[in-house]
């Protein structure tokens, strides 16, 4: 259980990957993955340190200042037991890496420099200290920051050769420049070693995002569909339901002998055009006209009872020899293309361009009414009318595009178009 220190808090150490929650941004996910890093690095300093001062101890003793090189090292144990148990709340993967990596090339360079390790005659030298820096940028390409793995091999290799400049009088250079040198490939690897893991953890992230949206979107889509559902039986059968309701109430509170013809009569007028409405929304839901019609008379179908309902005239063109793998994408856009005219366009004429090749099928339809106005789509979309964007993904689903755009004096042009193999 973490004890709170202010803002730090003190746990047990987890070293297992943190669990990516649902809606997760891509920082986020890149600050918990720092969290994990930075344990492993501290366990993997701590571990390294108690190597060195028992080699140090029995095999390789330092030449110089024994004492003060295992006081630094056990301070260095201890820095590192503090990041592995210690949690705060501001942490980023560029304090992660940059400011134990500070603390890395301090404590290396002052043992180093301390204990004469630097050789002036290859033959006689024997030290662990200067390999250390091979271990500070692959220590912080755990932080899956690549610019500062950059910066750790820069000052890895500069504090190097500053420190043997500085602590020698005359280093054996032959030695310590190819020492550099491998220093630096091996900071290389580091750094493009931390810009793969970098885009794996964002592709990650970017995924689970984007499944998090799409699961909102299916959401919002079933609500929607639930009110266009609603909208159309109420505004359309329920009404003459309730109108033959009441011609029925007044058949039956009629007196003998007195005249019901006029009531009857409209009795089976209004239940003609609730089962003409009914029939009419239901093959709207469910197209299977596309299947057996085909899409070109399904089309047309469809368009001539919107220009009824929504007072246009109607030029429909089509240019289809056969079916088509797309076919119910196309008429699902094109129910929505013509939901849209007959709510919001007010369109005095609508012109339907159908044309299939061989490698494509393509439908427009443009009318011209008041047109788009800018950001209208995105204002939509968030109040949770998303059919044109569910159109989009579908199109986009199988390789092809859905765009909107206004046309001048004014209207709306709806484009979508599709790849496709036909079936002939």
């Amino acid at each position: 259980m973490a004890r709170k220190g202010g803002s730090i808090r003190y746990r047990l150490p987890n070293f297992r990957r943190p669990e990516v929650q649902p809606g997760a941004s891509v920082p986020a996910v890149m600050r918990d993955n720092a969290w994990l890093a930075l344990r492993i690095q501290s366990a993997v300093r701590i571990g390294i340190t108690i190597a060195l001062f028992t080699m140090n101890m029995t095999v390789f003793p330092p030449r110089d200042h024994a004492f003060l090189i295992y006081a630094i090292m056990g301070s260095y144990a201890a820095v590192n037991l503090f990041l592995l148990l210690a949690h705060w709340n501001w942490l980023t993967p560029l304090r992660a890496a940059l400011w134990p990596m500070l603390i890395d090339l301090a404590a290396i360079t002052t043992v180093l420099a301390l204990s004469g390790g630097f050789p002036s005659a290859t033959s006689n030298y024997i030290t662990l200290f200067d390999d250390l820096y091979f271990l500070v940028p692959i220590v912080v390409a755990f932080q899956l920051v690549p610019h500062v793995t950059a910066l750790a091999g820069v000052a890895s290799v500069s504090a190097y050769l500053a420190a043997a400049a500085v602590a020698t009088a005359a280093p054996d250079w032959v030695y310590l420049v190819t020492h550099a040198c491998f220093i630096a490939m091996v900071a290389l690897c580091c750094v493009l070693f931390s810009a793969l893991q970098r885009s794996r953890v964002s592709t990650i992230a970017d995924l689970v995002q984007q499944r998090s949206v799409l699961l909102s979107q299916v959401i919002t889509l079933e609500e929607d569909e639930r009110r266009k559902i609603s909208e159309v039986l109420h505004d359309g059968a329920l009404q003459n339901i309730l109108a033959a309701k009441l011609d029925a109430e007044e058949i039956s509170q009629a007196g003998v002998g007195q005249a019901t013809e006029g009531s009857l009569f409209r009795l089976q007028s209004t239940l003609a055009d609730a089962a003409h409405q009914l029939r009419s929304s239901v093959t709207e839901l469910h197209p299977d006209q596309v299947k057996l019609a085909g899409l070109e008379r399904a089309l047309h179908s469809l368009f001539e009872k919107g220009a009824r309902r929504g007072g246009f005239e109607l030029d429909f063109t089509c240019q289809v020899s056969g079916p088509t793998p797309v076919d119910e994408i196309i008429f699902r856009a094109a129910g929505e293309f013509l939901s849209n005219i007959v709510k919001h366009a007010e369109a005095r004429r609508v012109q339907v361009r159908l044309i299939a090749t061989e490698e494509r099928v393509r439908l427009s339809v443009t009318d011209d009414g008041r047109g788009i106005a800018p950001g209208q789509l995105a204002a939509k979309a968030k109040e949770g009318h998303i059919g044109v964007s569910s159109q989009r993904v579908r199109a986009e689903g199988v390789g092809g595009r859905l765009t909107l755009e206004s046309v001048q004096p004014h209207g709306t042009a709806a484009v979508i178009e599709l790849p496709f193999q036909c079936d002939r």
